[in-house]
């Protein structure tokens, strides 16, 4: 495949800039302006290390003035808190909910109301700043009170365990509630509506001996509760599987059914160690590091990237929320505190995902030191093509180790700097050094994380995949590509697991894909994709065959020769009645019992796409599982019905994995 040095360049360039409207591409230009070819391609371009490309945009007369102009400006951006706004939205919510409460309002309405309130009161909380922040709106109680309003929604929507999260949260930042009969009416109300009739009583049994409770109120309640019918609840389909044989001890996160070799060509990659079998899970692992997309910042957790519900928000900014407290604790506790007055600096740069992640790695550490030695690591170990790489693509990676890095410096990571000025310290120059290494690992090892949103009708009728973010998995970047692959991933929150849907003879390679898949793309363009995306040429088995797409493949079979130690492959016979001569082994041979495994197989395949109908998912797994096991037993791909087989096997795995209904 020729290479299409056009189509590479854009790739690359996307893999750093992925917003053309960000200022970041502005500032490269201007860069690129000032420096001119002669200095990028006769100085710049002949650089050798990391160190040397980020000291140079530092110090190079040629491009310092462009570049410490920018970066000298470089100051927080983010969606500040506003008591005014948490307050008059925590109005519109009591309102609804007292609208809700009338009785001539029918049950849609109230549904509807209560929906809502929800909404309005998720707002109050997200503006509300930290307890005191703010003294002249609501004596500083902005998000106090805010967290109370919606635990009494919640109450009316039959969420009580959300209730009684918010009416923690309540007391938490400064309401004084405990003393309150209300408070533990309340609280009976959320045990209630979780099935809890014990612990609904003792709260009122507290209330009861509070110094003037209100006996009135507490009999109403008594009676609403005793009204009461606990809404079904919904049972998860998420599960996190354990590895097949546990983990390989030399290979964190992996399975002990697999290993990492190493060849001149191919570098590091994983195969099987012994017999893998169709269904074992090979990878179950958490990422190095992890961003959320910007563009759901508004709909899933920060931190975990559940769906969100009930938002907690960060007690700073209004820019991004959490699905608990302990999220937002954890969050707030290491990477956000530098992130925080950023976030919106950050977006507007219009910089990749990659570089999110990049940023993340050392945010998150527990140390400086710690955030260096991952980074230099992760350079050492993963591919990032070094000599493929042209003086253009170093410029504007090592601009952006720069923005990053200046992000940090303002951010108070290093502690108080002697100076504001953009000059790096020795440390500092180590940071963007590991943060360029880091620009270029990313393009070729990080992993899209998706989830799956499936309908209120049907699990798998009208699902779709939804990717929220991306992420850097140690292990799990060893993986080589196929253009059919050996294994299938899914994620369950943040963890990528890979489960075989296929076996595996000992050190066949276990393979993923990294996008350009042979149904549903011819060759050409796949090598295209891949020399562009990847900087490789595949010489996977679809590819030296040339598969074609699935809409293109016809129902022939061919069978393995039965005849011992013999690989051959040979086509449906024409008389079941005759023996085959196989051309390899040269011996005649009966493919009776493979043609009537073939059968079965087949039904299997059916039995499994009823199950998938009636959405009993672990069942259909099973069935493909057996189905698929015995097809590789007695035939070889490309096989139409199988292939479907792979792919519903793979839709059955994701339904196990994190899914949501819009």
């Amino acid at each position: 495949m020729e290479f299409d040095p056009t189509y590479y360049n854009i790739c690359s360039t996307r893999t750093v800039q992925s917003e053309k409207r960000g200022f970041f591409n502005e500032f490269c230009v201007d860069v690129r302006d000032a420096c001119g070819d002669k200095w990028l391609q006769n100085y710049f371009g002949k650089l050798k290390s990391n160190a040397a490309r980020v000291l140079s945009i530092f110090s190079d007369r040629e491009v310092c003035d462009p570049v410490l102009g920018v970066l000298e400006h470089v100051q927080p951006v983010f969606k500040p808190k506003d008591a005014l706004f948490s307050a008059q939205r925590r109005a519109q919510a009591d309102k609804l909910l007292l609208m809700s409460s009338e009785g001539t309002v029918v049950e849609e309405a109230v549904r509807e109301l209560l929906q809502q309130a929800l909404m309005a009161a998720n707002l109050a909380v997200m503006r509300a700043p930290d307890k005191n922040a703010d003294l002249s709106i609501d004596d500083g109680l902005s998000l106090a009170l805010a967290y109370r309003s919606r635990a009494s929604i919640l109450i009316r929507l039959g969420e009580g365990e959300a209730a009684l999260s918010d009416l923690k949260l309540a007391t938490n930042f400064g309401l004084d509630l405990k003393g309150s009969g209300d408070y533990y009416c309340k609280m009976a109300k959320a045990y209630a509506t979780m099935g809890e009739p014990a612990k609904a009583e003792i709260s009122l049994k507290i209330a009861e001996k509070l110094p003037g409770s209100d006996s009135g109120h507490i009999a109403v309640c008594r009676q609403e509760i005793a009204s009461m019918k606990p809404p079904k609840k919904e049972s998860s389909t998420e599960q996190l599987p354990k590895l097949t044989h546990g983990e390989n001890p030399e290979l964190r996160g992996a399975s002990r059914v697999v290993k990492l070799v190493e060849t001149k060509d191919k570098g590091r990659f994983v195969v099987a160690s012994e017999g893998v079998r169709t269904g074992d899970v090979v990878l179950c692992e958490e990422p190095v590091a992890a961003c959320l997309i910007p563009s759901y910042f508004g709909t899933n957790c920060h931190h975990c990237f559940k769906r969100l519900h009930t938002p907690v928000s960060c007690l700073h900014c209004s820019g991004v929320a959490f699905c608990s407290a302990q999220c937002m604790g954890e969050a707030c506790s290491s990477y956000h505190r530098f992130e925080c007055e950023f976030m919106d600096l950050l977006i507007g740069s219009g910089m990749s995902i990659l570089c999110f992640i990049a940023l993340r790695i050392f945010t998150q550490a527990k140390s400086l030191e710690d955030g260096l030695s991952t980074a230099n690591l992760l350079f050492e170990h993963l591919c990032s093509h070094e000599d493929e790489r042209h003086a253009e693509d170093y410029l504007q990676r090592s601009l952006m180790a720069g923005f990053l890095l200046r992000i940090l410096q303002k951010s108070l990571y290093f502690g108080r700097r002697k100076t504001e000025g953009v000059n790096p310290t020795a440390v500092e120059l180590q940071v963007a050094t590991a943060l360029l290494g880091l620009l270029q690992v990313l393009q070729y090892n990080a992993h899209q994380i998706y989830q799956t949103q499936v309908t209120e009708e049907h699990r798998f009728d009208g699902s779709k995949t939804v990717y929220v973010g991306a992420g850097l998995y140690g292990t799990g970047s060893y993986f080589n590509h196929e253009c059919w692959p050996s294994v299938a991933g899914h994620f369950v929150g943040k963890k990528l697991v890979l489960t075989a849907t296929k076996p595996h003879r000992p050190n066949e390679v276990v393979a993923v894909n990294y996008g350009p898949i042979f149904i549903n793309m011819n060759l050409k363009e796949r090598q295209r994709s891949l020399r562009g995306r990847y900087s490789f040429s595949c010489n996977c088995m679809a590819c030296q065959e040339n598969w074609p797409l699935l809409q293109k493949l016809d129902k022939q079979v061919r069978f393995w020769c039965t005849s011992a130690n013999c690989v051959n492959l040979l086509k449906f016979p024409k008389d079941l009645a005759k023996d085959v001569r196989c051309p390899r082994c040269r011996k005649n041979i009966s493919l009776k019992e493979s043609v009537s495994k073939l059968i079965k197989v087949e039904e299997l395949y059916r039995e499994a796409a009823r199950a998938m109908e009636e959405q009993k998912t672990l069942e259909a797994i099973e069935l493909f599982k057996e189905g698929i096991e015995m097809f590789f037993h007695v035939a070889a791909l490309p096989h139409k019905d199988t292939l479907v087989a792979q792919q519903s096997l793979l839709k059955c795995l994701s339904d196990t994995g994190t899914t949501f209904k819009k």
